[in-house]
């Protein structure tokens, strides 16, 4: 199953661990040290990584969100295979660096000279294409990200332009889940899987649609659980939400807790269909 018909489909069946918003080098390194023995443990073809919350330094989210090349790095040298992002991918000190990787892909549907917003793996008799979308709805006032397009033209136009091989795996960052629904069965059988990232909060349930498309609402985050679970102290969220200042606060905080895996492993058939989506905690 490939997003246009004509392209070329993957030659046997393979693994794909697709891991949520990575919070922190702590956790980026945590993960690392990880990723060989994962391969292993679950005959991964694949890793793919949404880091775009790996370096966290600043009061604002656009001085101290991103990533940076000593984290990319390490994450490259464990074996990930590709780095998404999502409304912080234009963020942090090494922003040109990081886009520059051929591994990273950033957001495909805004207007952006910098990056890439699609990634061919190819390699052990399979092909994977790795897609990174960021919905309108995970844009918010004065981030660095320019404005992303609404996903189901961008959608559009991207099958009509791009060349889409093998299994298709999109990495959609985005607030709302009824969105990320709606888009999946939209495409069903036009993508392998529709993975959501941006809100850090897992959900359980992993969907295989009528036409064979995997579908998670939410992968979740890989970083500490404490406080509410979303990685990081709350307070500055709190005084947005109470209508202060935040940026008067102290710099953003990583939260307290153990620290937790947000990913599934896709299993993808010969024709690009998802047959199983096993949660990897």
């Amino acid at each position: 199953m490939s997003a246009t018909d004509g392209h070329r489909r993957p030659a046997r069946a393979q693994r794909v661990l697709c891991v949520g918003d990575v919070v922190g080098e702590e956790a980026a390194r945590w993960l690392a040290g990880r990723v060989p023995q994962l391969r292993a443990d679950h005959g991964l073809d694949w890793v793919v990584v949404n880091a775009e919350n790996c370096a966290v330094t600043g009061p604002n989210p656009m001085d101290g969100f991103g990533m940076t090349v000593e984290v990319v790095d390490e994450l490259l040298d464990a074996g990930v295979d590709a780095i998404t992002g999502g409304n912080h991918s234009w963020d942090g000190p090494d922003v040109d660096k990081i886009l520059a990787y051929p591994q990273v892909v950033r957001p495909l549907n805004l207007e952006e000279d910098r990056g890439q917003g699609l990634l061919a793996l190819t390699g052990r008799d399979t092909t994977l294409t790795v897609i990174n979308l960021l919905s309108p709805t995970a844009e918010l006032p004065g981030m660095a990200a320019p404005m992303p397009r609404p996903l189901w033209p961008s959608w559009q136009d991207i099958v009509a332009s791009h060349d889409l091989p093998g299994a298709v795996v999109i990495d959609l960052h985005g607030e709302s889940p009824w969105e990320k629904a709606s888009f999946a069965a939209a495409i069903d059988g036009q993508v392998a899987g529709v993975l959501g990232t941006h809100t850090h909060d897992p959900t359980l349930r992993g969907h295989i649609l009528p036409a064979g498309t995997g579908y998670v609402t939410e992968l979740g985050m890989t970083g500490r659980l404490g406080h509410t679970g979303g990685g990081f102290d709350p307070m500055h969220f709190v005084a947005k939400l109470r209508g202060e200042d935040h940026t008067t606060l102290p710099a953003y905080t990583l939260a307290e807790g153990p620290l937790a895996l947000g990913a599934v492993v896709l299993d993808i058939d010969p024709t690009g269909s998802t047959t199983a989506i096993t949660r990897i905690s």
